[in-house]
């Protein structure tokens, strides 16, 4: 599923799976600030690794998965994140509970979001999901 702000609004585009925790017991996958067919198939090729048994691990780098050397990481999405970012994958699930994980790729100098040195548009194209939202803290 993509989902992208309507013209004229701001925002980003995310990307999320649907299905891995049923089918494969692995959380399932979201992918904020990349062109919708990229986060597809980024999506794809990690779904395809765990299809094929892999698990992906939280605040572990990952260097095999974007192209060009750009690492990722991946990290828990808290529960209270989830009705603005994967509200299909909420319904499949019936509302049950199911986990989420976000993946976060690198800047061209090879910085997180989270990091300060980090570009300002990559930061701001990547939600941290794994803390409160603002109006929540």
């Amino acid at each position: 599923m993509s989902v992208a702000p309507l013209v004229g609004e701001d925002g980003h585009s995310f990307s999320y799976s649907t299905g891995l925790f049923m089918r494969y017991q692995h959380p399932e996958i979201i992918l904020c600030g990349l062109d919708s067919e990229v986060a597809r198939i980024i999506i794809n090729e990690i779904g395809d690794q765990v299809k094929a048994g892999k698990k992906f691990e939280t605040e572990k780098t990952y260097s095999h998965i974007f192209d060009k050397g750009v690492k990722c990481q991946f990290r828990p999405v808290l529960l209270t994140n989830y009705g603005e970012y994967v509200c299909w994958a909420s319904w499949f699930y019936e509302r049950g509970q199911f986990p989420v994980i976000q993946c976060f790729w690198q800047d061209q100098k090879g910085h997180f979001p989270w990091d300060k040195k980090c570009h300002p548009d990559v930061a701001s194209s990547q939600p941290l999901l794994y803390l409160q939202p603002p109006s929540v803290m």
